[in-house]
């Protein structure tokens, strides 16, 4: 530790003169061509998707002072004005009917300063102060590249803690130009959680390592502060404790040590517990305000949530669909190169080690586990390259030591990376390599290329719309077959009303029909279908209820998703006779494959009505 400490009190963290120019240039020119490339493509849209719902919280409070959401006006006019996405799934309601932001207000807080820069420029320059309008849209990304270059500044830190100038300058051009982060930053990802996690971790591992050399109450309130808005922003980031936790311990007497250390620092420690809560009181605050309880979960869809017993893993990191090292393989050396910082520096090993195993381990559980689409590879790693970065330091310092031809056949394929890192990049910008639906069979196919055919792109996956809305339109790609066919001609379970044996009475009292329930893996072996389910509805001459819905759903621990109706059109039914109701369903992207289709009718009304001839099919992709 003497070492090091001599290093930040004699040498700095940037050595003087020639080579702190060379990192500090490097820097400012990576920054740079963020900024060029982030304003190659209009920033004209940022504020979408998710990131509308993290930055939602401060038009919400600021502008329109309805954080709890009880008034829509104004939120459905920002809808139809600026379309941040096809449907409102940012909120969602509570159990006291009400509604609560899906998202925790992370990202809000740090976008707060250049929300209310955009918030004057946007009156200033006429434009509708509104939180959507184009000035918010252009400094609100502004604010992203900001955080971006301070977390370049602050990796640059740590590393020439461990490597020279000229080794230093080269990891920052690797993670920058041989990885995702590139895309994710310049391009889709600006305002996302990862850029800002990414520089919130550089913030982490800067200050663990100066609080290690000399424990100080800042920089222990520093570490708490940052830990807190990690968590925060992403609560599945709590395995950043982890890298405080066990910085510098590689045995038992060296974590016997820094028990000691702990010890004598107790009260440094409470803060940084202190810091951690302090930075969560205001999302406490809102979830108790809105929802009754202090802490509150928000991913309420049955069809997607962690499986810690079943993790996707191996399709998280090789799957052609999204797999870190398919599509940013320089990181392999940078597994490899655990072996060397093991040999090299044991006392930051563990706690690199152990945190990217708990890392990776959380986000490939996760049931979305390629993280749908507007990002490159797997962005949920971005954030990790910080410490990622360390191995891949020490796997080239070793480098150096090899044969010559060695070392240049590995220079070459790390060279090789980085190009194909930034042809891809261009692809994925350019819809050429697909954000959600790759295949091997694609991947290969416009491996390479400048352009795609329509013959290629029926390699993809299904194309699965964000509509509500999804139309079945190449039925002659599809093998047909019967899965459930009821006439009602043995129904005994409603009591008849007339003359309707051989129908299905519903009514005030009996709701809902029978239908099929079947299990994803007894309806195919793809990884999609189309179900059609059709129904014939008699209306009654006297009926003035709600029509009845044809209901599809999978269900997950009895709980649905993916829940669709169709209904009959006012403008076309026929009272006094035979209505039919046909709806096409495209699978969802099944929790398990043990989760279950319901098809059923829903009366919402107390005047009686007949079903007859209700019919389910499947329509499986044909075998190429």
């Amino acid at each position: 530790m003497t070492g090091l400490n001599n290093r930040f009190t004699n040498q700095g963290l940037i050595t003087a003169g020639r080579h702190r120019i060379t990192i500090q240039g490097t820097v400012f020119l990576l920054c740079l061509l963020l900024v060029l490339f982030r304003w190659l493509v209009p920033p004209v849209s940022g504020l979408s998707w998710d990131v509308f719902g993290y930055y939602l919280y401060l038009p919400a409070k600021f502008i329109y002072h309805d954080i709890g959401l009880g008034h829509q006006e104004w939120l459905q006019d920002l809808m139809n004005r600026y379309h941040p996405s096809s449907t409102l799934y940012q909120i969602i309601g509570t159990e006291n009917g009400g509604l609560v932001i899906k998202y925790s207000m992370g990202l809000a807080i740090l976008y707060a300063p250049f929300f209310f820069l955009a918030n004057v420029m946007a009156g200033i320059l006429g434009y509708p102060t509104d939180g959507l309008s184009m000035p918010y849209q252009y400094i609100m990304a502004a604010g992203g590249i900001i955080y971006a270059a301070i977390g370049l500044i602050f990796l640059a830190r740590i590393l020439r803690v461990y490597f020279n100038p000229s080794l230093s300058t080269l990891l920052l051009i690797l993670v920058v130009a041989g990885t995702n982060y590139f895309q994710l930053t310049a391009f889709d990802g600006t305002l996302l959680p990862h850029n800002f996690l990414f520089t919130l971790y550089a913030l982490l591992v800067y200050y663990t390592i100066r609080w290690h050399i000399k424990p100080l109450m800042r920089y222990a309130v520093i570490t708490g502060i940052v830990c807190g808005f990690i968590i925060l922003i992403r609560p599945a980031e709590v395995v950043c404790l982890l890298i405080p936790l066990l910085w510098t311990v590689t045995d038992r007497k060296s974590l016997c040590e820094k028990i000691q250390l702990i010890r004598h620092h107790y009260l440094q420690v409470i803060m940084v517990i202190v810091c951690i809560i302090m930075v969560f009181i205001p999302q406490m605050i809102y979830w108790k305000t809105l929802t009754g309880h202090y802490l509150f979960f928000s991913y309420r869809n049955p069809g997607e949530g962690f499986r810690f017993l079943a993790p996707y893993t191996l399709k998280f990191l090789f799957s052609f669909r999204k797999g870190w090292f398919i599509y940013t393989p320089l990181m392999i050396f940078s597994l490899l190169g655990f072996y060397y910082l093991f040999r090299m520096n044991r006392s930051i090993f563990y706690a690199v080690m152990v945190f990217f195993i708990a890392d990776l381990y959380v986000i490939s559980s996760w049931s979305n586990w390629w993280y749908a689409g507007g990002s490159f590879s797997s962005r949920s790693l971005v954030p990790a390259y910080v410490l990622l970065s360390l191995p891949l330091g020490y796997f080239i310092r070793r480098l150096q030591t090899v044969k010559r031809t060695i070392r240049s056949a590995v220079v070459m394929v790390m060279l090789f990376f980085v190009v194909l890192n930034l042809f891809q990049t261009w692809q994925f910008e350019s819809g050429i390599i697909d954000k959600e639906r790759m295949t091997r069979a694609y991947y290969f196919a416009v491996f390479g290329r400048t352009s795609v055919s329509e013959q290629d792109k029926k390699l993809l996956l299904i194309d699965r719309s964000t509509d509500t809305n999804e139309p079945f339109v190449n039925e002659q790609d599809y093998t047909v077959k019967v899965i459930y066919q009821n006439h009602f001609n043995n129904e005994s379970v409603y009591i008849p009303v007339g003359d309707t044996s051989g129908v299905c009475i519903l009514d005030g009292e009996h709701h809902f029909s029978t239908g099929p329930d079947v299990r994803y893996r007894d309806l195919t072996r793809y990884d999609h279908a189309w179900i059609r389910a059709s129904v014939k509805i008699f209306i009654p001459d006297n009926y003035r209820d709600k029509w009845p819905l044809l209901v599809m759903a999978f269900h997950h621990n009895n709980k649905a998703y993916k829940y669709r109706t169709a209904g009959l059109d006012s403008t076309t039914v026929i009272r006094g006779a035979w209505n039919k109701i046909t709806m096409d369903y495209l699978t969802p992207e099944v929790f398990s494959r043990d989760d279950d289709l319901k098809v059923y009718v829903w009366h919402r009304g107390k005047v009686p009505v007949a079903l007859d001839d209700m019919v389910v099919k499947v329509f499986e992709p044909k075998k190429p």
